[in-house]
This record gives structure tokens, C-alpha cells and sequence, in this order.
């Protein structure tokens, strides 16, 4: 952070979003957290940042959420998942329903924003139970709702289990019912439906994942973290000894690094940017590049439109609601081989 700091300093650029995630920030004590986040104010040039912290429910307490809102935290990503106890065991998350309940009442009243995030396709889980889950979450009062689909992993004992039988997951046609339905509930409870898996309030999108999305620089700092910088794509060492090794010789702990060329640069930008609801504005796109991205794209293009799972207009490019459940498709299409 202190070299990542000087380096931002130096080049004249301001800290203006933080997210402190990719693990549970919220495993630390009151006064690790302390230490972190002091940390944070010390060495990087924050400019009146939305400074995101994920958080666990099981992990939460008052303590902790007064140390975040103490150094800045405006915007708080709670892991609540599912509201069924069995489940979340299943799931081998450390917390119950209540205990979301509980930590996201104590949040709201320190936090100025609250993000929960919500899991479909989770063991034993039908539509009904997806959306009476929702629908409890969204009457809590949040300002952003993310809903991501179950991801198994090969290799752990999660997937053994689901491929031995002994763990049932509902098809890809019942999951799909829940994301439909799941979005048609947010949007009628006034949710604006921005990204792929993201929901939020009028004037609540998270600002800082946005970045992603249009392909935009961003440093990552801590192990095993990636950044876009400089042209370039990054991943610090994930070993301890060894990053805190090379920090001590004054050398940022990069263990890779991928030159990203003009090409791959439009690509990702087409990739990325078709998440946002919103999608690309050609105007944007051509300042970026120079480049006209309906010429560049043509063939895509053609191709997407003949399957209606893209919209163009004058302005911009997007995804079509034919494409919404189909989007990985449709972002493989900008992507060289």
C-alpha cells in the first residue's frame, strides 16, 4: 500500500473508490480493522472515496461496524446469501438468518449504504424460496441487492457431494426462473436493474465496481490481487513470506504481469462494458479508441442483432432482454480465441 501510494501520488491521481473484499475483511478484530483502515488513510491519497467493506453476518458486530464507520466506511457489501438456516449450513456459511437480520440492523445505523448480496441455484432451493428470500431482504431496506448464481468448484467436497447425489441442485431452467422472476420483483420494488447480477436504488449503484465494467485502471493491493495499470494486467504473489519479502526490498510483490494490447483492450472494453444495462455509447467508445466500434465489430454485431441479443440505437449498444439470460454468449463474441 505504501509503495502503491507514492506511486499514485507521484503521477498526480486522487483515491476516489475502495473496496476492501476478495475474503472477509470482517474475520479481523476491532483492532486489526483499526489497523487496516488507518493504514489506508495514511498512505493513499483518498479524495472523498465510496469505500466499500465486505462483510460476513457471522463476523459482524458492533464493534467492528463502529471502527469502520469511524475511518470512512459509507458503504458496506453484506454476504447474507440465503434466509433458510439449512442451507446456510449446507453452504457452511457461519451464520444464520437472524443473525443477518441482526448485523444489517446494526450496520444501517452507522453505514450510509448497505449492499446484500443474495445467492439462486443453492441446494434444495425452488423459485418460491429464492423469492420469499428476496422479498424478506428487500424489506429490510437496502439500498443495492446483488444476486449471483451458485458457482461449484471441481475438487472441493461441495462438488463431490452434488456430483454423488447426496446434495440435489435445481436445473439451469429453474435457476433462470429465479433470476427472471428475482428481477422483475426488484424492479417493481423500485430497484434500478444496472449491471447483469446488480440491482440499486436511484443514485446507489456501486461506484466502484462500475470501474470494472468499463475496463477503467484500478490497482489491487494485498495477496494474490490483480490490478489493470499502466497498460498492463497484474497479479501479486500469493504467498506471505514472499510478498512481505519482496515489500521489504522496495519492490511491489507482482508475480505476473500480461501487456494488454490495443485489440484485447477494445475487446474487454466490449465484453465489460455490455454488463451495464446501460451498455456502450459509441461516442465513448471512439474518444477511447479513435475508432468507430460498429467498424470494428461489424461481424459481431451483424451477428448478435440477426439472434436480437443486442440493441443499437443512434447512441449506444446493449444488451437485449432476449440476451439478458444468455450474456455470457454474447460477451464471448468480442473475445479473440
Amino acid at each position: 500500500m505504501l509503495l502503491r501510494g507514492h506511486e499514485l501520488r507521484d503521477a498526480g491521481h486522487n483515491v476516489h473508490t475502495i473496496y476492501v473484499g476478495g475474503g472477509t475483511p470482517t474475520v479481523l478484530d476491532a483492532g486489526e480493522l483499526d489497523r487496516l483502515l488507518e493504514a489506508c488513510h495514511r498512505h493513499l491519497p483518498l479524495e472523498k472515496p465510496e469505500w466499500t467493506v465486505e462483510a460476513n453476518p457471522g463476523t459482524l458486530d458492533s464493534g467492528k461496524i463502529d471502527v469502520l464507520a469511524a475511518f470512512g466506511v459509507n458503504r458496506l457489501s453484506l454476504g447474507v446469501q440465503d434466509l433458510d438456516d439449512r442451507r446456510l449450513a449446507i453452504l457452511g456459511r457461519r451464520h444464520t438468518a437472524a443473525d443477518a437480520w441482526r448485523a444489517f440492523v446494526m450496520a444501517q445505523k452507522k453505514i450510509s449504504s448497505i449492499s446484500v448480496d443474495i445467492m439462486s441455484g443453492l441446494p434444495e432451493q425452488e423459485c418460491g424460496d429464492f423469492l420469499n428470500t428476496l422479498a424478506a431482504v428487500v424489506n429490510w431496506g437496502p439500498d443495492h441487492v446483488s444476486v449471483y448464481g451458485l458457482k461449484v468448484e471441481e475438487g472441493t467436497v461441495f462438488a463431490e457431494q452434488c456430483n454423488s447425489g447426496r446434495l440435489c441442485l435445481p436445473g439451469e431452467e429453474e435457476v433462470l426462473n429465479m433470476l427472471l422472476a428475482g428481477r422483475e420483483l426488484l424492479i417493481e420494488q423500485g430497484f434500478e436493474h444496472y449491471e447483469i447480477a446488480n440491482f440499486a436504488r436511484p443514485g446507489c449503484a456501486g461506484r466502484h465496481n462500475i470501474t470494472y465494467w468499463r475496463n477503467l485502471p484500478y490497482i489491487g493491493v494485498g495477496l494474490g490481487s490483480h490490478s489493470y495499470w499502466m497498460g498492463s494486467r497484474t497479479v501479486n504473489v500469493s504467498d506471505p513470506v514472499a510478498y512481505g519479502g519482496m515489500l521489504m526490498d522496495g519492490k511491489l510483490p507482482i508475480a505476473e504481469t500480461a501487456a494488454v494490447s490495443l485489440r484485447q483492450e477494445m475487446e474487454e472494453t466490449m465484453m465489460l462494458g455490455l454488463r451495464l444495462l446501460e451498455g456502450i455509447k459509441f461516442e465513448d467508445f471512439a474518444c477511447r479508441f479513435g475508432e468507430d466500434l460498429r467498424d470494428v465489430f461489424s461481424t459481431e454485431i451483424l451477428f448478435l442483432q440477426q439472434k436480437k441479443l443486442i440493441i443499437t440505437d443512434n447512441s449506444r449498444i446493449r444488451i437485449s432482454e432476449r440476451g439478458f439470460p444468455v450474456a455470457n454468449l454474447v460477451f464471448a463474441e468480442f473475445i479473440t480465441a
